[in-house]
């Protein structure tokens, strides 16, 4: 009989806390529902997720740095099958394998455990120290575990940190197992400590916390069913990271403890409840799931017509409705078959896009309205007519697009508070090398393919950008705009 497909999905939050030494304890909380970071006392950091590079034939990619065979890592994705494994860790069927991975962001070495095994995940969770003070650190994993008690999931995390298992908790009537990972220190080639009592200087990255997360050999179809308690057909993990400044402190416990209190069954930062993201692979559980304002991961490249779903823009034709949630195509294409003036691929009020290809309609990216801000990052939009464009707004919300390409006509009204482009590619699409922008805008660190046309038609401001690979100057910048009366160059 075949097995029930899991697809592992996560969420990730980061904490971040300064305590006042003999005093009181005092630090910031930011409650965006991706990043949550806390600065009082330059303590800052980022939580990083990594997977291993696949090649064509199946097997993982690597590469010698500093005459050590490692394995090359990318951005963790979303929404990979999670089947059983094959082989045993426990009893060395099928092993572990013990090559070294040492990533370019870490200047150390130290064996990964990885399964040798088929259908193991990765899931390679670290921590970089973005701010100016040293400091200790930890992450927190919730892992479903459903109706069961846990022991068919496994995990399996680096050397330099401590396990310390935690235990089953409930969130949104859902069991989760949590286990608190301390930092405790990257060890060199030579065996030798590089960060000494567990303190993460400031301006280095950890060593993953987390690896990987495998379904035991032994599940079956029920235990499958039982795992994913909340019936959503995902396994969802739930990754969270703490950092308190290192000063005045004996240990990273201490430290941790004092910031945020002892991690326990009845003490943990999901007390409140998690919004987890819903994994779909159609365009009608995709409407379904954003007009219910749900954030979304798409498992699987879209192509249909607006009739299959009941999103609208008040305008033409429309394919799906972003209206304050985050659709990640998680590096897969949308697109939608009709090409009437106003029809679009995507309409949005406000919230977020990213990772995400749209190749086919009129319009790519459509604003009728707004409600909040609007993030756009990392998206390709080719193979529309228009890319980003917007007939409607509001002066007290932004449009903020990043890394991304956008090939084609890009226009928007001055309806918003600023438009701003950050390290995004300009180039011809559908016949079409143009961007109108009615209102402020900024280009930061963007590239325009030669023989681009910018039309400003009000504010416009160019920082560090090129024109076919040339920087962007005052001397050249009329080979870009049409006037240059409201444009200005940095």
């Amino acid at each position: 009989m075949k097995l029930k497909n899991i697809l592992l999905s996560g969420l990730s939050l980061v904490l971040v806390a300064a305590l006042a030494i003999g005093g009181t304890v005092a630090y910031l909380q930011d409650d965006d529902s991706d990043v949550n970071v806390m600065t009082l006392g330059n303590v800052s950091i980022e939580q990083h997720e990594y997977e291993r590079v696949v090649n064509a034939d199946g097997t993982f990619a690597t590469d010698t740095i500093d005459g050590v065979t490692s394995y090359v890592l990318k951005d963790f994705t979303q929404g990979k099958d999670l089947l059983p494994i094959v082989g045993d860790p426990s009893t060395g069927a099928a092993g572990w394998d013990n090559t070294v991975v040492r990533m370019t962001q870490v200047d150390s070495y130290g064996s990964m455990q990885v399964f040798a095994g088929k259908n193991a995940q990765d899931k390679f969770v670290t921590v970089e120290n973005t701010g100016k003070t040293d400091a200790y650190v930890r992450t927190l994993v919730a892992i479903e575990v459903g109706s069961t008690d846990g022991s068919l999931v496994g995990s399996s995390y680096h050397q330099t940190w401590t396990n310390n298992p935690v235990g089953t908790i409930e969130i949104d009537g859902n069991n989760y197992y949590v286990t608190e990972y301390v930092y405790a220190g990257g060890q060199l080639s030579d065996g030798s400590w590089r960060h000494g009592n567990g303190i993460l200087p400031a301006g280095d990255t950890s060593y993953p916390s987390l690896s990987q997360v495998y379904i035991k050999s032994s599940a079956t179809n029920e235990d499958m069913e039982k795992i994913d308690g909340n019936g959503n057909g995902t396994l969802d993990i739930l990754v969270l990271s703490q950092a308190v400044q290192a000063a005045g402190f004996d240990n990273a416990e201490a430290a941790l403890n004092a910031g945020f209190g002892d991690i326990t069954t009845d003490n943990h930062p999901w007390a409140d409840g998690v919004k987890i993201p819903a994994v779909v692979e159609d365009a009608k559980d995709l409407d379904a799931a954003l007009n219910a304002g749900d954030d979304v991961i798409l498992n699987a490249n879209l192509s249909f017509s607006s009739s299959d779903t009941t999103a609208n823009s008040g305008y033409g034709a429309t394919g799906v409705s972003v209206k304050g949630s985050t659709l990640d195509g998680a590096g897969h294409s949308l697109g939608i078959n009709n090409w009437g003036t106003w029809d679009a691929a995507v309409h949005t009020t406000g919230g977020t896009i990213k990772n995400l290809t749209i190749n086919s309609g009129m319009r790519g990216i459509f604003m009728g309205s707004a409600t909040e801000d609007v993030y756009i990052d990392n998206v390709v939009i080719d193979g529309t007519v228009y890319t980003f464009n917007s007939d409607g707004g509001n002066k007290n919300y932004g449009v903020y697009i990043s890394n991304s390409t956008l090939n084609g006509w890009t226009s928007h009204s001055d309806v918003h508070k600023e438009v701003v482009y950050t390290n995004c590619i300009f180039g011809e699409g559908s016949g079409y090398a143009y961007c109108r922008p009615y209102g402020p805008t900024t280009f930061v660190g963007c590239d325009f393919e030669a023989g681009f046309t910018v039309e400003p038609l009000g504010a416009v401001t160019f920082e560090n950008c090129t024109i076919g690979g040339v920087p962007l100057t005052d001397a050249n910048i009329d080979e870009l705009v049409t006037d240059t009366a409201n444009v200005t160059v940095k």
